[in-house]
Order: C-alpha cells, then structure tokens, then sequence
C-alpha cells in the first residue's frame, strides 16, 4: 500500500497544493447558501484541472524542462519573469490568508490567542521546509491529504445528507446569486500556481516520457479527488448550515454549527480537517515560489541552501500579517484568489504555444483535441479573470 501512495506522490500532492483553506471557505460558503444546487459546477474545473496538469507534464517531460526554464528559452526571459511575478505575488498573498484562517480558527476553536497560533502553525511550516527534500515533502502532503480527506468523510457519515439532494446537485443549475459562488469555486482549483506547480513535482519525482502513460493517471487520480473531497465538504455544509437556513462568513463556523447536532467530535473533526487544508496549501504555496524564483535565476533547488531557506521564512511570516494588523484573512484569501485568477490566462497561452512548437516539444506536439480542451479551458479562465476584475473592484469601492 505504501508503494501504491508514492507511486502517486505527485496526485496527492496537488490534492493538498489545492484544496486549502480558500478551497473549504467557500464550498461551505456555497453549501450554506445554496445547498448541493452549485455540486455540478465542481466537474467542469476538475476536467480542465486534468487537461492543463497532463499538458503540464507532457510539456516537462518532452522539453526537459521545468515550465518556467522552458518559457525563459522559448518564448523569452519577460515572460517568465511575468511568471515569476504571479506565483510570487499570488502565493505570498494567499499564504497570507490561508496562515491567518487557519490560525483564525484554531485560536478561535480552543480559546487561545490568534497571534500564537499564528507563530505556532507558521513555525511548523517552516520546519517542514528547513528539514525537507522533495520525498519529505511528498510525505508530508500525503499524511495531509490523507487526514484533510479522513475528516471530511467522517464527516459525511455523522451529517447524514440526503441522497436525492446530491444527486439533484449533479443536474447544472444556477441559482440566483450562484454566478459568483461558482466563479470563487472554480478560481480556487483552476488557480496558476497549481498548474505551474505540476511541472516541478513531475520533474522531481524524476519521471520522463517513459512514466507518461502513468502520469496521466496520476493526473486522473487527482482531478478525481479534488472533486470527491471538494464535493464532501459542500455536502456537508449544505446538510448542515443550508437545512438550518444558517448563513456564514467564516468556514469555522460550520464547526460551531455541527457540535449541537452530532456532539463536540464532529465539531473538533472538522477544526482538524480545515487545520489539515491549510498545511497542505501554505506549504506548497511556498515552496512553488522558492522553485520558481530559483528557476529563473538558474538557481539551485536544494532545500538547504541559503536562499531557499530565506524566501521560505518570508513566506511563512506570511501567516503573521493579519493578527499583528488585525487584517480580514477571509477577505485577504478571496482577494488572493482573484489576483491569481488574473494570471492565468497568459498562462495557458505560454502553455499552448511551447505544446505546438516542435523546437520545444519535439514530436510530442499538442494533438487537435488537446488543443480543443486548453483551447476552452483558457476560454473559462479568462472569464474568471473578468469575474476576479469585476470582484476586486467591488472589494475596493
């Protein structure tokens, strides 16, 4: 069975990569308000998760290169600093806000100070990183996936939801108000740095193209949980605070809503669960930025040397900004979600262009239908990003 996990390290690792603590807040968000009506809308993200991670690793495997060498090679050293400065700017603020909820709702859970929870998880983190190396971090995340996931389907069984509201879930509808529910929802799984982040884990699990046809299922594997997961946690939320007509702001509040109808436990689960997601998010966050700054100034990815060790810090003093500013880090996380959802449409274009260039891929060039499916998937990013422009504007004014 443990050959059977590490075989796929590197879908388990992007499971933890994407469902953190912005991924849970707003399926509960989206479960209270509108039940399972929006379950649907989650298979439509994570079939073009599967086409940009597999075009991803294909792209690694024929080039030889990780996604943002290549692009510095190919396509030019501007564009690559545009990717550099999105996952920088996208992971920092997102740390920023999955550190803050996080330690939100643990202080907030066991009665102790935000700000020491705050130094207690972002020190963990760092330890994470300052002992690691590729295989202990795959370890890691997979223990975090496997808890994150133990959670939530514990969870399932004591909630108990109604059989013919999930299957009523699966039928697309949009209720009114859905629109946005459904964009914050996608914009969590279709982020940037989850895609750009493929092309490193592959490439240090040391695959090639003889691990190809592997990787696809790897790749299926994980688009699958990512649903399956994504999908318990809004069942959950809509059995709970939906059936109560309870609206919340905060994902923490689904605990306190659970320890009335199935005792102390279920709540505590839940608390573990959401602690679970945002290890396995404010983890990956730093380490997709350390590797693709190092990537760009052809610097070593070593774990231990000084330079990853310091963007590493910085990265989880992230996690300190909003109790010692007394910042939102719900509103701090949303936006974060957005401004990556800006991104990503040059993204994929990057993508399209080095997948349709021989000199790049070789033989291994795009096929019609691939084109055809990243085609559409940048077309849905791209009115994500509309959605994330219209969003940010109305979080300023």
């Amino acid at each position: 069975m443990r050959f059977r996990l590490a075989s796929f390290g590197p879908a388990l690792f992007m499971i933890g990569a994407t469902i953190g603590t912005g991924s849970v807040s707003s399926l509960v968000i989206a479960g209270a308000d509108h039940g399972t009506a929006l379950l649907w809308a989650l298979a439509p993200s994570c079939l073009f998760l599967w086409v940009l991670m597999s075009t991803m690793s294909r792209l690694t495997f024929a080039s030889g290169e990780t996604f943002v060498a290549a692009v510095r090679r190919h396509i030019g050293k501007l564009a690559a600093f545009y990717i550099v400065l999105a996952i920088v700017i996208g992971q920092f603020s997102s740390n920023i806000g999955v550190l803050g909820i996080l330690s939100e709702a643990f202080a907030s859970w066991l009665g102790v100070s935000f700000l020491g929870s705050a130094v207690f998880w972002s020190s963990l983190v760092f330890v994470f990183i300052w002992l690691g190396s590729y295989q202990r971090f795959e370890t890691v995340l997979i223990v975090l996936v496997a808890l994150l996931a133990t959670s939530f389907i514990v969870e399932l069984f004591l909630v108990r939801p109604s059989p013919g509201e999930i299957a009523a879930g699966l039928i697309p509808s949009v209720p009114e108000g859905g629109a946005v529910v459904v964009a914050a929802m996608v914009g969590t799984t279709l982020a940037g740095s989850i895609v750009v982040m493929r092309s490193f884990v592959v490439a240090d699990k040391g695959w090639t193209l003889a691990e190809l046809k592997h990787e696809q299922k790897d790749a299926v594997v994980s688009a699958v949980l990512v649903f399956v997961v994504s999908g318990i946690v809004m069942i959950c939320a809509a059995a709970t605070l939906h059936a109560q007509g309870l609206r919340v702001d905060r994902a923490i509040d689904m605990a306190y809503t659970l320890e009335p109808l199935a005792g102390r436990f279920a709540g505590s689960l839940f608390v573990v669960g959401l602690v679970a997601a945002g290890l396995s998010s404010a983890f990956p966050n730093a380490l997709v930025s350390i590797w693709t700054v190092s990537d760009y100034f052809q610097l070593s990815r070593n774990p231990r040397q000084l330079h990853f060790r310091l963007i590493a810090l910085a990265y989880c003093a992230a996690g300190l900004i909003a109790p010692l500013t007394g910042g939102r880090p719900v509103f701090i996380q949303i936006a974060s979600l957005a401004v990556q959802a800006l991104f990503m449409p040059l993204l994929i274009v990057f993508m399209l262009i080095l997948l349709n260039r021989k000199d790049s891929v070789g033989e291994h060039t795009n096929s019609t239908a691939m084109n055809v499916l990243s085609g559409i998937a940048l077309v849905f990013s791209s009115y994500m990003a509309y959605q994330a422009v219209v969003g940010l504007i109305g979080m300023v004014g």
